[in-house]
């Protein structure tokens, strides 16, 4: 690529936009897919110089954005709902456009060359995994402690950051020392998250979690919630954890060998028969149901919990001791398979996907399930039972390639990319950024 040259980008939004969680400069709920703003920035860009977004984690009203500049540098970009602090100290109010991510209390991590690299959101939570070269990874948690959500202990103040401590876990009485940790991932559902976390020395790898743990979707039914980093499994095998994904009370684990495990409650039988899948590559959870991207010749996508607002994407009830599991149900092209399924996202009870078209190398966006907010961008309030194509939406044509979807509490998200420009054509506007953020390197 060019040096001269950046990818032109632009991130669309859909559906819930209360405390202004969608970046289009109000807090009206978006019932079509409308560009996302930047701070500073030309509407319909992103900031100068981004090759893309490394991730984007949303919560019950606000959005995190992590932007990736090439060469090693990222930056930390949100907007929405800051009054827990899910923002960090210097935005405790609301944020319509996305701003850069500012925590003075932490510029001493930056000094020491520190980049944020993973970030995930609960409700009203935020949590950065920060990683540098020669030093230890370090979690840092923001936002409200309800359920335990900061892993920090319940007297913490909800809106000052906190680095999360893992000095107390031990591995058969053996005490683990952070700077043996390696954060390989980090996922949140409302009240719970999940760190897939390797150790250095012995390369064992653990599930640890802390927050809500009454239903046990932290692997201990005993206690309610865990306000401390708590051990869910340690595996020692050679098949450890690939991805993992939470809903509002259950946890499933995919492996690198394709089964997967599970955790929590069954009460929508979310977790049915879960033990007996194999050749799994991808999980998902919306709320209260389970998908699994199953890898074989036709891209199975199985789903099974709630169907209360058609989320399972199916007519056909195929029913197993009371419970209804089976695929997705896309249209099918004119050979008779379903068009290839390239990834899929799941939101509180939605699901979006990228497929291919029979015969093209073009992508599309496809949709359903629960619409109150008009998150799947169709102009229109009603749930959705069945695939439906939601991008290009109508009367648009595909205007460029969908470099990524992400699905959040009653939101959709589509990043493009359109074009190569040259990199002046995306300029900030007059005046300074908002805050300098200190994970840029």
């Amino acid at each position: 690529m060019d040096s001269a040259q950046t990818p032109y980008l632009r991130l669309l939004a859909a559906g819930s936009n209360a405390r202004g969680q969608l970046a289009n400069g109000s807090d009206d709920d978006s019932h079509i897919f409308k560009n996302c703003r930047f701070i500073n920035c030309t509407e319909g860009t992103l900031p100068p110089h981004t090759f893309g977004i490394l991730q984007l984690a949303t919560g019950a009203n606000h959005t995190l954005a992590l932007l990736d500049f090439g060469g090693g540098r990222r930056e930390l970009w949100g907007c929405g709902d800051g009054r827990k602090g899910q923002l960090g100290p210097e935005y405790m109010g609301q944020l319509t456009e996305f701003t850069p991510i500012s925590m003075p209390l932490y510029k001493t991590y930056a000094a020491q060359g520190y980049t944020c690299c993973l970030v995930a959101a609960a409700w009203e939570t935020s949590y950065l995994v920060l990683k540098s070269p020669s030093r230890p990874d370090v979690v840092i948690s923001m936002g409200s402690n309800d359920f335990g959500a900061l892993g920090v202990g319940t007297k913490q103040a909800t809106a000052t950051p906190a680095v999360v401590s893992f000095d107390h876990l031990t591995i058969e009485g053996r005490s683990i020392y952070p700077n043996e940790l390696v954060v390989e991932s980090v996922v949140a559902g409302p009240r719970h998250v999940v760190l897939h976390v390797r150790t250095v020395l012995n390369d064992e790898h653990m599930l640890i979690g802390w927050g809500l743990a009454r239903h046990g979707q932290l692997g201990d039914t005993k206690i309610v919630n865990h306000d401390r980093p708590h051990i869910i499994s340690l595996d020692v095998s050679p098949d450890p954890a690939q991805t993992c994904s939470l809903g509002l009370q259950h946890t499933v684990v995919c492996h690198q060998s394709g089964r997967t495990t599970v955790f929590g409650s069954n009460k929508k039988g979310q977790l049915h028969g879960m033990n007996s899948w194999g050749r799994v590559r991808q999980v998902g959870c919306t709320w209260n149901g389970t998908y699994l991207l199953r890898d074989d010749d036709e891209d199975t996508l199985i789903s099974i919990g709630s169907n209360s607002h058609g989320q399972l994407g199916r007519e056909s009830q195929v029913e197993e001791n009371g419970v209804t599991v089976g695929p997705v149900e896309f249209t099918l092209s004119h050979d008779g398979k379903s068009p290839p399924l390239r990834s899929f996202a799941c939101g509180s009870e939605h699901v979006i996907a990228v497929i291919s078209p029979s015969g093209s190398s073009d992508m599309e966006v496809w949709g359903w399930g629960w619409n109150e907010h008009g998150n799947l961008g169709l102009d229109h309030t009603d749930d959705v039972p069945k695939p439906i194509k939601i991008w290009p939406a109508k009367g648009h044509v595909l205007d460029g390639r969908i470099a990524g979807v992400w699905a959040g509490n009653g939101t959709s998200w589509i990043l493009l990319e359109t074009a190569m420009l040259k990199r002046d054509v995306c300029h900030d506007k007059a005046g300074p950024r908002l805050g300098t953020p200190v994970w840029s390197q």
